[in-house]
């Protein structure tokens, strides 16, 4: 897109012209009126010239990382081309931010010889957790006398992916459950002779013929007969994405905390706050994608259950995939775990469960620990969020025997979960080894 206009230089010379040939005609001052068409003369021409030049610029843009992690520094580089014979003056240029962030970024640019091409780089403030757009390119062209502005916009940008932040975790795997197996293979489950064991709940395509009424009746729900299932050891991850059962503080809250300066005492701090010290719940999804990203590094298959409201059951091929879609959930308005019970209990029964949770309401505790009966076949481990703690503060004490977190986890460990109670500060590879490590609930496990 092409526009052009006069500049204020222009505007004032054209208006100095004017008034210069009206007076020169009323006073019959003919030198004076020549004057005047001279100075009226000068910017048309030029605009004439510059319209008829025909420049042909070129734009190539590149964002470095095109995928980036939460506070990672993403740096734009702008390429400007000149395809024409003619030289451009200086180039005023104007990328637009994402949306999410004000203003532009503006450079001035020497002028490009024919055929030259130059490259112009700016770094974007730090981002958090989502998905960015940045651009077009608006670009400001001038005359040599800086008589006409010319504006070209372009049309193409860059999309920017910043995930959640995906931590290395200790090469220690989670249990796998019984009913799954240890190595890989397949095994006869109706040999067992527990109409249960060999049943399972039923999903879209299956053969209407290997329903199982008996049991259909007594779950209320559609179940079909298996006569084998593969010993994959799956892994099932919770993640808790309820706005109740998370803290979350203000950015300059969480700066001042990081850099020592909890009063605001020594003025303002800027700086670069992990936003898993700001937010529970950025905490939470980052463990959930370490601890998926880990899963199917391990060749482990995947399967997140997050939005209450959504209960749906995403099987997650790769690392990529998890991250791109966490790296756009939001918090749910929904107040209790309530809805993704029955896409838990259907996972509960062959796969390994991990949940990454808030706050847990008493409707929520029920259905993580009806999932999990004791005796059950089916691992399942739990990390609850101290979440008080990131109110208070990395280092807050703690009260084990009033704070809902421990009184939660101890109803977990009752139903029989590996559970670990998670504070403000603590990392997320020291939780995962504390968790699922040195053989789970015996030692390591607040």
């Amino acid at each position: 897109m092409r526009r052009a206009g006069f500049t204020t230089r222009a505007s004032c010379l054209i208006a100095a012209g004017l008034t210069a040939l009206i007076c020169g005609l009323a006073l019959g001052i003919v030198d004076l009126a020549r004057a005047g068409v001279l100075a009226v003369a000068v910017p048309l021409i030029s605009a004439v010239v510059v319209l008829r030049s025909q420049v042909q610029l070129a734009n190539r843009r590149t964002a470095d990382p095109a995928r980036a992690a939460a506070g990672q520094t993403v740096t734009v580089n702008l390429t400007m081309s000149n395809r024409s014979v003619l030289s451009t003056g200086p180039l005023m240029l104007e990328d637009q931010l994402p949306a999410q962030l004000r203003g532009q970024a503006r450079f001035v640019l020497d002028g490009l010889h024919s055929r030259e091409s130059r490259t112009v780089s700016y770094r974007m403030p730090r981002l958090p957790r989502g998905r960015y757009r940045a651009g077009p390119l608006h670009i400001r062209l001038t005359d040599p006398f800086h008589l006409v502005d010319v504006r070209r916009s372009f049309t193409a940008t860059n999309d920017i992916v910043v995930a959640p932040i995906v931590e290395a975790l200790p090469d220690v795997e989670p249990p796998r459950s019984v009913d799954v197996g240890e190595n890989v293979g397949s095994h006869s489950i109706g040999a067992r002779g527990a109409d249960d064991a060999s049943t399972r709940e039923y999903r879209t395509g299956d053969d209407l013929r290997k329903i199982h009424w008996r049991s259909s009746a007594r779950l209320d729900t559609l179940m079909v007969r298996q006569e084998e299932r593969p010993w994959q050891g799956q892994i099932t991850v919770l993640l808790d994405l309820r706005e109740r059962g998370h803290a979350d503080l203000d950015r300059e809250t969480a700066e001042r905390r990081e850099y020592g300066d909890p009063d605001g005492s020594a003025g303002n701090v800027t700086g670069s706050a992990d936003d898993r010290l700001r937010s529970s719940l950025e905490w939470a999804i980052s463990a959930a994608a370490s601890i998926g990203t880990h899963a199917l590094v391990a060749g482990r298959d995947l399967v997140l259950l997050d939005d209450p409201g959504a209960p749906t059951r995403r099987r997650v091929a790769t690392a990529s995939q998890l991250t791109d879609h966490l790296s756009t959930v939001r918090a749910s308005p929904k107040q209790d775990l309530t809805g993704l019970q029955s896409a838990l209990t259907a996972e509960a029964r062959e796969s390994t469960i991990i949940a990454v949770v808030g706050d847990l309401d008493p409707a929520s505790l029920r259905v993580l620990a009806g999932v999990h009966p004791r005796g059950s076949s089916t691992a399942a481990l739990a990390m609850v969020l101290d979440t008080g703690t990131w109110d208070r503060g990395p280092g807050a004490p703690a009260s084990p025997d009033t704070d809902p977190c421990y009184v939660a986890a101890r109803v977990l460990r009752a139903a029989g979960w590996q559970v670990r109670v998670v504070r403000c500060g603590d990392r997320i590879d020291e939780s995962w080894r504390a968790l699922v490590g040195f053989g789970g609930l015996a030692a390591g496990v607040r």
